[in-house]
């Protein structure tokens, strides 16, 4: 979706808070042949909007679960996300392309921070910049398996939140992604129910903090 998901349920958004979600893929000498890479081309390929319902699984170093979420993301390109986690915890991550705040219901509490290179390498970043994936990727084809066709991304920004994105395609649409952090925790997204370019309310990309919540300022989580 974004970096993406501490004192905020860290497990819950540890490894992942992205938006990295949103991609942008153009082929490179070293996309090798074509297939995943052509395909998620084409996918995003005047991507302006999109929506989808996700489930989010936190793997560790060893590919234990360490917890399982869930919940529903827009985008708007560029720069505009809305992840809501239905389950377990009710938190809600939004920017508006400069501003990203993070509210966490039970706790009662906004974390507010300016968007900036922490999503670097990010599914939200990946969905929803348009950036050009070959001059800020390694891309290679990376076979097919689970019944998805695989492209596999090395960002090479030193300052990335993930190490590796893998991007997986079904008849053509995004279905999957998995990020690998710099402990080796693994974030995989699943999408369900995916839009293409669905017309979506501005509201979506705005946050007015609920009376009587506690507002935080700093370094708060990012997304996926």
């Amino acid at each position: 979706m974004i970096e993406l998901f501490s004192g905020l349920r860290g497990c819950l958004l540890r490894a992942s808070l992205l938006l990295c979600v949103w991609l942008c893929l153009i082929g490179s000498a070293s996309a090798a042949e074509s297939g995943a890479a052509d395909a998620l081309e084409a996918f995003l390929r005047d991507l302006k909007t999109l929506s989808a319902k996700f489930r989010q699984d936190v793997l560790d170093e060893s590919g234990a679960l360490i917890e399982t979420s869930r919940g529903t993301l827009s985008v708007q390109r560029p720069g505009r996300f809305s992840w809501v986690y239905t389950e377990p915890y009710r938190q809600t991550i939004v920017s508006d392309g400069k501003t990203l705040w993070l509210y966490d219901e039970d706790l009662e509490q906004v974390t507010v921070n300016s968007v900036g290179t922490g999503m670097t390498g990010s599914a939200a970043a990946l969905l929803g910049e348009e950036i050009d994936l070959g001059t800020a990727y390694e891309m290679r084809e990376a076979g097919e398996h689970e019944g998805l066709r695989w492209v596999e991304l090395t960002p090479r920004a030193e300052e990335a939140q993930y190490t590796r994105v893998s991007i997986g395609l079904r008849d053509g649409v995004l279905a999957s992604m998995r990020l690998i952090d710099n402990l080796g925790q693994t974030t995989a997204l699943t999408f369900e129910d995916l839009q293409r370019n669905p017309p979506l309310a501005a509201s979506l990309f705005t946050f007015t903090v609920p009376e009587g919540v506690d507002v935080v300022t700093g370094s708060g989580e990012s997304p996926p």
